[in-house]
């Protein structure tokens, strides 16, 4: 990581940290730990303005996330490896970690980023200490731990479209072994999207005058999609002993934002309006979208430290509720789905550590059980005449035992070995039905597996055994060269959307992925120039792809399989570089190359169709890069960055649909900020998406139509930070 330091003249200078992480679930230096991995600093997540999830990818090689469910459940990759399936009960194919407690749901990534000290973006699959989803990587965010004296920090941003954001944090220790620290975000205003209302278009529309009401009257509005947001959270770290220590965090968000829907791109079903040619960042929809999330969680850690061993125990618990309408981005009613979802999570993690002159030696147990509540009532007034209704209570159960050796065979020579075996099971409860408040539905017709109520039972349970062999080689000047085996895999489970075919009850199975890497960090002239860089190589096998079943009249119908297998192939690297003093260089690339060898389908046409594909979410070429200048004006500080992101375009399914791909695109952004370092104030000017580059990031299709998330407009703002 490059920071800056401050010299006997109070200038500032460019200097490169050793970085410490818990990629291992231990402290260590970044340097040494065979794993290919980014780390973003609190510094880095702030001057990037890396406020959630989709930031962190933009500003991320490798790091693919496209929009799931609107912005609800976002789908993951992590080098080509990852699901489409953008709904609440999928795992991603990336775990991800608050406080060492992990998520296991998209759903919990939506909600804001802030005052965290680091996050670790850890790239291949990390089973063995990971477990299971973590086949394609893990990401660890870690919160800011209380500190030891009273003090803080309040940050105010105000910027284009009327985006305001405030975010903070305060120590309060109680005495000099209890500390507490309490920290907080909101987010209001911010949209950037227009609505046409329905006034020129479909207001008064019915399939049945004077029995159906007409499409209601809308008028049009810029600006929609603005974001009502808040967060707090509150960790309290007690020293009990020199040997026992208790760290507690709890956290509570909300959200009340407008959905903004995808822009439209060839008009609906029944030929009634056609989008505007060319149109971005239009909402053609007669719904508003509004969301009413609550979020809340908590985690203990414990950690008592024997002659021997360290004995760690972390209880994890998180909850999400959420109300909320996304429309179907038609100014109709074809398929307009409104949800009410709960989800709730609980883990307990036991684990026992340590080590002797040679070999460091972890092993633990891991319990978790997830509950998911589902209910969709899809409005197709304006098209099935009536209403589809879904719902589902999912339980999932999993433990799993692990264990990891680091053996120093030598001075330079270490051999690490790690095993996980995991147990899941996982009960479905539920099924759909027609609700026909007209008399006039054909929604039965449609789906006739759905006459008379669809209701089913289905169980899926697997039991796996995943983990890795690591050997690296540290040489005498700064080198760590390694070469890693892996095997991971992502669990099975059920459709998620809305079952309407017996065939739906039916589960998929577990991915399975091997994966072979070798790479080399090194510290070169004279501590100057930081290398990291990898190659890889995947067998990706079983992959679960969401199958297009066609049920007639332009209906269909997504049910997830195992259907592929297929090979990545990729090089990942880094470089931070220090020019001078003042001057600091930073650039980070991925290339990748997937290619689907093998097609599960009774369907010749198909399988040959889909032979030679690539996998979705797998851009050929990402590239990040940043350069910053530091220095000193009188008695204040200055700092500018400047800082681009490039990435090829890429497919979103798996059929490799021209029309679905997300495009190419470059963002430029900058950040100038000049500050007393002395009364620890700051004021910053900010831009993203400076040559304001359109692009799709995500699309969607629907009964025919097509729609696109096309990403943010060029953004400013200004802002001023007060550490104190």
């Amino acid at each position: 990581m490059i920071s800056t330091a401050v010299g006997q003249e109070s200038v500032p200078r460019f200097v490169i940290e050793e970085v410490t992480v818990t990629a291992q679930k231990r402290e260590q230096a970044s340097s040494d730990i065979p794993i290919s991995m980014t780390v973003m600093s609190s510094d880095d997540l702030s001057e990037k303005r890396i406020l959630d999830f989709a930031d962190l990818s933009v500003n991320t090689s490798a790091l693919d996330v496209a929009r799931g469910n609107s912005t609800n459940n976002p789908v993951i990759a992590i080098r080509g490896i990852g699901s489409t399936d953008p709904w609440i009960n999928n795992n991603p194919s990336v775990s991800a970690f608050m406080d060492g407690v992990y998520l296991p749901f998209g759903s919990y990534l939506s909600t804001p980023l802030y005052d965290l000290t680091r996050v670790e973006v850890l790239k291949g699959p990390q089973a063995g200490l990971y477990g299971r989803n973590s086949i394609a990587g893990a990401i660890n965010f870690v919160s800011t731990a209380p500190g030891e004296i009273f003090g803080g920090y309040l940050d105010l941003s105000y910027g284009r479209f009327g985006e305001a954001t405030v975010q903070g944090a305060v120590d309060t220790p109680i005495s000099d072994n209890l500390l507490l620290r309490f920290s907080g975000f909101t987010a209001q205003g911010g949209g950037y999207m227009k609505r046409t209302g329905t006034i020129d278009s479909t207001a008064g529309f019915s399939r049945a005058p004077g029995v159906i009401p007409g499409v209601p009257v809308i008028e049009a509005e810029s600006g929609y999609g603005d974001k009502d947001v808040a967060a707090g959270r509150v960790a309290a770290l007690w020293q009990v002993s020199d040997r026992l220590q208790v760290d507690l965090r709890a956290h509570y968000g909300t959200d009340d934002s407008e959905i903004a829907n995808s822009t439209n791109l060839n008009g609906d079903p029944l030929g009634l309006f056609q989008p505007n040619e060319g149109a971005i960042h239009v909402d053609y929809d007669d719904v508003a979208g509004e969301m009413d999330a609550n979020n809340r969680g908590v985690s203990l850690e414990v950690n008592w430290d024997a002659d021997l061993f360290t004995l760690t125990s972390l209880t994890g618990f998180e909850t999400l509720e959420r109300d909320y309408s996304v429309g179907d981005f038609s100014p109709l009613r074809i398929a307009q789905p409104t949800y009410n979802e709960e989800v709730s999570s609980f883990s307990q993690e036991f684990r026992v550590s340590g080590d002797t002159d040679a070999i460091y030696w972890l092993g633990g147990v891991n319990i978790t059980r997830d509950e998911i509540d589902y209910y969709r009532v899809l409005n197709s007034w304006d098209f099935l005449r009536g209403e589809l209704v879904s719902a589902y209570d999912q339980d999932d159960e999993s433990w799993s035992a692990f264990a990891q050796v680091d053996w120093q065979m030598s001075q330079t020579l270490q051999l690490s070995l790690g095993l996980r075996y995991t147990d899941e099971e996982k009960r479905y409860e539920g099924g759909s039905w027609e609700n026909d408040p007209f008399g006039m539905s054909i929604v039965s017709v449609v789906y006739p597996g759905v006459v008379g109520g669809l209701q089913g039972t289905s169980d899926y349970d697997d039991q796996d055994v995943s983990g890795q062999i690591k050997l690296s080689w540290n040489t005498f000047d700064n080198t760590l060269i390694y070469g890693s085996v892996s095997r991971g895999f992502k669990s099975g489970g059920f459709d998620g959307s809305g079952i309407v075919d017996e065939i739906g009850f039916i589960p998929y199975n577990a991915e399975e992925l091997l994966a072979y890497e070798i790479g080399v960090k090194s510290l070169l002239l004279e501590d100057t120039l930081e290398l990291s860089a990898a190659v890889y190589y995947y067998d990706y096998s079983d992959k679960q792809v969401l199958a297009i079943l066609d049920l007639g009249n332009g209906i269909t119908e997504a049910v997830t399989q195992n259907a592929a297998v297929s090979e990545v192939t990729g090089t990942d690297l880094d470089l931070k570089y220090l020019l001078n003093e003042h001057w600091s260089l930073s650039l980070s690339a991925t290339v990748l190359d997937s290619e689907i060898t093998e097609w599960n389908s009774d369907d010749l046409a198909e399988t040959l169709a889909r032979i030679g594909n690539e996998l979705p979410g797998t851009p050929g070429t990402n590239i990040t890069a940043d350069i910053t200048w530091a220095g000193n004006v009188h008695a204040y500080d200055l700092r500018a960055s400047l800082w681009a992101t490039y990435a090829d375009s890429t497919y979103r399914d798996i059929e490799n649909t021209p029309s679905l791909q997300a495009d190419r695109y470059t963002l430029v952004n900058a950040r100038v900020s000049l500050g007393d370092p002395v009364q620890g104030w700051s004021l910053y000017l900010y831009g993203k998406n400076l040559a304001d580059e359109e692009y799709r990031s995500s699309v969607r299709t629907l009964v025919g139509m097509e729609g696109a998330y096309f990403a943010p407009p060029r953004t400013y703002g200004v802002g001023i930070n007060w550490q104190f």
